[in-house]
């Protein structure tokens, strides 16, 4: 083929500036995280393209007795927040990522209720930190369910991520044993035409359209824990709770449905993300739309119509979910699909309602998913002064 055809990548010296969009897809790279951020980094801004998820079990000794347990927790939890804080401001250390840019790496701690267990704690756990229900559709592993402690680690770059999730394992080693981990993708900035756009799961679906904005004030109120009514659960003020399920996709059989089938299923063009009856993402859901045969435009089992807040007294969350694609497994089985992550004040009034009712009232999706890992860690608000959770193990 002619080389002509071929443009330089980089712009000329002497030529234009560059494209503000091109900046926009460098801006991840470039940027740290907002150490600041309400309750805890890792929860709003633009979620990076890389993330692992690690839930850690305290290691026998500190599990034999609360005392043990308590100085553990502490141990671990004030550990994890003076790296966080230095990862933050100054990225992992050692070779790994020498040379690389801050890439947006941010730590998010949290903490499961079989931590309060062992450290006979029970009279401090929240109500929204009570353990899932079982949902008849779960097909769960208990090797990837639950944990004492919990580590979110996102970066924009797999080599950050991997340098500071090694960190961050590391300087716990003696007090904790990894019970199970995931890691999660989703596109980068960079390769975004739009980097501000919904991304995409490996079904091909435009995925967490739903979402409050983040500048709305519902977002907040969303993510946010109310304050206790009970002093003893005061520790949570502030800060969120988070849903995590592991959510294998039957991509073999999705791939057999045509584009009308997949759309029927979901209740969106899979093209745009817009609602069936739609033109664009952003267009209300209008559950009672019906076409010229007084059919439902959105299918009575579509899985947008049954997770809709009219349908669920308006119970909502913020979905961050990753890709996870593990290859194969022994069997021969494909381990790929959705790093699920919901964060909201009440899982109570938000993840929960939201699954039962894909669950009994029979969502389309069901049949193209298999809820294999579940947990459910409450992850308090960080302040200056103080670690995660510090009030709850010294208190």
């Amino acid at each position: 083929g002619s080389h002509e055809a071929v443009r330089p990548l980089l712009p000329d010296s002497d030529s234009e500036q560059p494209d503000p969009v091109d900046a926009q897809r460098l801006d991840m790279a470039r940027r740290r995280a907002d150490a600041n951020a309400a309750p805890q980094p890792g929860i709003s801004g633009r979620a990076p393209a890389f993330v692992h998820v690690i839930a850690f079990d305290l290691a026998e000794p500190a599990r034999a007795e609360p005392a043990a347990a308590r100085e553990g927790a502490a141990t671990a939890l004030r550990t994890w927040a003076e790296h966080a804080a230095r990862l933050h401001a100054d990225g992992p250390e050692g070779a790994a990522s020498a040379g690389l840019l801050p890439a947006s790496l941010m730590v998010t701690i949290g903490i499961g209720g079989s931590l309060l267990e062992a450290m006979d704690a029970a009279d401090r756990r929240p109500d929204a930190l009570a353990d899932l229900p079982e949902f008849a559709t779960d097909d769960l592993r208990p090797r990837w369910c639950g944990g004492d402690l919990m580590l979110q680690v996102g970066a924009e770059d797999p080599m950050v991520l991997a340098a500071a999730v090694d960190e961050l394992v590391a300087a716990t080693a003696p007090t904790t044993t990894v019970r199970w981990s995931l890691r999660g993708f989703r596109r980068t900035a960079a390769a975004a035409q739009d980097p501000d756009a919904t991304p995409r799961n490996l079904m091909g679906q435009i995925d967490g359209t739903a979402n409050p904005a983040q500048d709305h004030p519902l977002f907040t109120r969303t993510v946010t824990a109310p304050p206790a009514d009970d002093p003893a659960h005061a520790w949570m003020d502030g800060g969120s709770y988070l849903v995590v399920r592991r959510i294998r996709m039957l991509l073999d059989e999705w791939r057999r449905l045509d584009v009308p089938d997949r759309e029927r299923v979901i209740g969106r063009h899979l093209d745009t993300g817009a609602p069936l009856g739609g033109e664009k993402e952003t267009d209300p859901v209008v559950l009672t739309a019906r076409d010229a045969d007084g059919r439902l435009v959105i299918p009575e089992d579509a899985h947008v119509r049954l997770a809709n807040p009219e349908n669920n007294l308006g119970a909502r969350m913020v979905r961050r979910g990753y890709n996870y694609d593990e290859g194969w497994r022994d069997d021969g089985v494909r381990d790929a699909g959705l790093l699920f992550m919901a964060w909201q004040g009440n899982p109570a009034t938000g993840f929960v309602p939201v699954q039962r009712s894909l669950v009994e009232q029979g969502d389309a999706l069901n049949r193209y998913t298999r809820h294999e890992g579940s947990a459910l860690f409450a992850v308090p608000a960080a302040t200056a002064d103080r670690y995660p959770g510090q009030d709850l193990v010294e208190g």
